[in-house]
């Protein structure tokens, strides 16, 4: 099977619904009021953190896929001579 491509948009409403479930069950367990501010400030670090990311990996191609040609079957060249 192929691996497809990340969705960005996905992960990140995935990653905040797992956050709210892990901040509504710390709250079950331990007795703590964090106000929404905290909250909130939390999440903009970790959005931060994330495009700090982002921006740092690299999006240049690999070499191996231009040396090598394309391993997928379906992929044709139409616009070839």
């Amino acid at each position: 099977m192929k691996p497809h491509r990340l969705d960005g948009v996905s992960l990140t409403f995935g990653l905040i619904f797992l956050g709210i479930v892990v901040v509504w069950l710390f709250n079950q367990a331990v007795s703590v009021h964090l106000s929404a501010g905290w909250i909130v400030a939390g999440g903009l670090i970790l959005f931060g953190l994330l495009g700090l990311l982002g921006a740092l990996r690299s999006d240049k191609p690999s070499e191996r896929g231009k040396a090598g040609g394309s391993t997928d079957p379906y992929d044709y060249d139409l616009d070839g001579d």
